[in-house]
């Protein structure tokens, strides 16, 4: 009798055998790794991603024509600064009979002439009083085409005030156009000689 009770109170082997199963499966779970990346990534689940910045072809089509606009502003504002070989043209300063703007007559006005020695004509001209004030022809300067320009058709680059040449003086007068090689020509001229008193 008291032997069957002290066998029902000890465990039985295959009872202690689970249960020590049941506790290394538990620590063997326990200490189980995470997950890879590669693994978390093919379980389904979907993961966020930082967004990131894409360009359309609409978008980079835009984006190079503000370059290039911009790379033209600068051309435009610093010819000289930007440099590039000689233009072969004759630039003057006097006072000529312009016609007035109303078409009734003549006026004595100080002008800007520009004169086209070659046997070509100059497209895209640009001339630009005392590095402020700039004057864009749209139709290509003739070969031996001699244009005269009154000084107050040029406007300052940042406001769009004319030139008053009652006001200023004209200092360096710096004219750009496109070479028959397809360059951009650039000559500068200096009238200290003509600086009023």
């Amino acid at each position: 009798m008291l032997r069957w009770r002290l066998r029902s109170l000890m465990p039985t082997p295959t009872t202690s055998a689970t249960t020590s199963a049941t506790t290394s499966a538990d620590a063997v779970s326990f200490a189980s790794p995470e997950p890879s990346d590669s693994a978390a990534r093919d379980d389904g689940v979907p993961r966020s991603i930082a967004p990131t910045a894409r360009l359309s072809g609409p978008g980079l089509i835009a984006a190079l024509a503000v370059m290039a606009a911009f790379g033209f502003g600068i051309y435009m504002l610093f010819p000289d600064g930007v440099g590039g070989p000689p233009l072969p043209v004759t630039v003057t300063i006097d006072r000529q009979p312009v016609e007035t703007t109303s078409g009734r007559g003549m006026a004595l006005t100080e002008v800007v002439v520009i004169e086209n020695p070659n046997d070509h004509p100059i497209p895209r001209l640009t001339v630009d009083i005392n590095d402020q004030y700039l004057y864009l022809q749209n139709s290509p300067l003739a070969a031996g085409e001699t244009l005269v320009l009154p000084q107050r058709v040029f406007t300052d680059k940042r406001s769009s005030a004319r030139f008053e040449p009652s006001r200023y003086d004209v200092e360096e007068i710096v004219v750009t156009g496109q070479l028959p090689s397809g360059a951009r020509g650039v000559s500068k001229f200096y009238f200290a000689d003509h600086l009023q008193p």
